[in-house]
């Protein structure tokens, strides 16, 4: 962030193209294989280039004081949120926190930084979304600590990541990452919420979501359900939401424990969610 601190005193009054030039070359240059992962995650650096000016860099320059803010609250709650995942799992993954100004690949991603178990925070996104409160960004961090545990379990840093192209599969680690943040926290912590009504809409029209889920799977394209500036009729973050149901009916109605759900096979994963959403869907 310090050097996002000089690349912004140096090209904020500038035009967008100078600014992607100076965050390219100036600010992402020195942080290579972050910039690798962003390319990667993009599908290749004229795509990225393509996002940036038309909606990162508009929206940096409206949100920099949440930006900010952000930045500075997390530096108070990170340490907290990873000792109490550390205490509750019994695990040392000593994770590094990458705190970034990126081109809007997600406020969290739960991967690796050489070698080493990494949880990047996008501030762009977490700004965009309104996660610059304190609940909020602890919540955050907590998922993808969940996340990490996760891939630590299954002994597969790469496999979660290259498996989460998988419909099926993305549902189950969200859903997992999310039963995460909650018992970290100790609370029904859903920092994914956006406005107060948002649990309640997304119990009341569990049956719409999961049956459009499976719509969705079947074309192989379940991103409008996990994405920050996509939505499914209307509702932002509704796979996060039916992830966790899914890690509730995991456990109730199949009467799994965390460790089991945890290491499921991949063919389990995808007929048991499927079989999740199928019940689901038909209820309504």
């Amino acid at each position: 962030m310090r050097a996002f601190l000089d690349f912004w005193r140096k090209y904020s009054s500038l035009d967008p193209e100078r600014m992607f030039d100076g965050w390219l070359r100036e600010y992402m240059a020195r942080y290579p294989e972050l910039l690798i992962k962003q390319v990667g995650s993009w599908g290749g650096l004229d795509e990225l280039r393509d996002v940036m000016l038309r909606k990162v860099i508009p929206m940096i320059d409206e949100l920099i004081h949440e930006i900010f803010e952000a930045w500075m609250i997390t530096l108070e709650v990170a340490e907290d949120v990873c000792s109490r995942a550390a205490d509750l799992f019994k695990l040392d993954l000593d994770p590094i926190i990458v705190i970034y100004v990126g081109s809007g690949c997600g406020a969290g991603w739960a991967t690796t930084i050489s070698n080493h178990p990494a949880v990047l925070l996008g501030l762009e996104n977490a700004a965009e979304l309104g996660w610059i409160t304190e609940e909020k960004l602890k919540g955050l961090i907590a998922h993808e600590l969940g996340h990490l545990h996760h891939m630590k379990l299954r002994r597969g840093w790469i496999e979660i990541e290259e498996a989460e192209k998988d419909p099926y599969f993305q549902l189950y680690v969200e859903g997992f990452a999310q039963l995460c943040e909650h018992l970290i926290l100790g609370h029904d912590s859903w920092h994914v919420a956006i406005g107060e009504d948002w649990l309640r809409i997304c119990k009341g029209r569990i049956g719409d979501f999961a049956e459009e889920y499976l719509r969705a799977a079947e074309r192989g394209d379940v991103r409008a359900f996990f994405g920050p500036w996509l939505e499914v009729k209307g509702v932002k973050h509704v796979g996060h939401f039916l992830g966790h149901e899914l890690m509730a009916w995991l456990r109730k109605d199949l009467g799994l424990s965390f460790r089991e759900i945890a290491l499921l096979s991949r063919a389990d994963v995808e007929s048991l969610s499927k079989r999740f959403l199928e019940e689901v869907a038909g209820k309504k």
